[in-house]
């Protein structure tokens, strides 16, 4: 499944805190930038106005097989080697939040208004770690969205971007770009978009 989290391509690097009992991983990850709403619009396979309803559930991600990369002698030179030398500091778990949405409107893609549909994000809490995407401000239940979502048949949509795929409403309803969001868009633009 963590291959499905979108078009993001997780960094090896992970901070932590540096207590010996661990309270909160920092993950940073690397994302497709898209230079304009409409590349951004055009990328998406689901584009809705969404109410996020019920609390979120979290999920450990499975990790997957390792990568010949790292195991095959003649692609890595540590491979092979005794425990100690090879040894690699493990790597926290990849914990994944994944909200319900109650979709509202749909701009673009296979959905139907009122209908429920899941979307995923990096970070969340888990067994008393928090974990932490760098650049993720968590959704909150209740507040609306125009998400630009990545769909899959097995596996909740995922945003294309942490920063701009996700816009929350304003008081009027209107989508308002994050803080580090330099694209913006109108609800007019959405509507001449679908």
């Amino acid at each position: 499944m963590l291959r499905r989290l979108g078009a993001l391509v997780l960094a090896a690097v992970f901070v932590t805190a540096c207590s010996a009992h661990e309270d909160s991983v920092l993950y940073r990850a690397d994302y497709p930038q898209y230079e304009s709403a409409d590349a951004l619009y055009d990328k998406a396979n689901l584009v809705v106005e969404a109410r996020i309803v019920g609390a979120p559930r979290y999920l450990e991600e499975k990790v997957e097989a390792p990568d010949p990369a790292e195991t095959d002698p003649a692609l890595n030179p540590n491979a092979g080697a005794p425990a100690g030398v090879a040894a690699q500091p493990e790597a926290p778990p990849t914990v994944i939040t994944v909200y319900t949405a109650q979709v509202v409107q749909v701009f673009k893609g296979q959905a139907q208004v009122g209908q429920s549909i899941e979307v995923k994000e990096l970070g969340g809490s888990f067994e008393g770690v928090t974990y932490e995407e760098e650049h993720t401000t968590p959704m909150t239940q209740d507040g609306g969205y125009i998400l630009f979502l990545e769909t899959y048949p097995d596996s909740p949509a995922a945003l294309l971007n942490p920063v701009q795929a996700k816009y929350p409403l304003d008081t009027s309803s209107n989508p308002a770009p994050l803080p580090e969001n330099t694209l913006k868009v109108t609800r007019a633009e959405l509507e001449t978009m679908s």
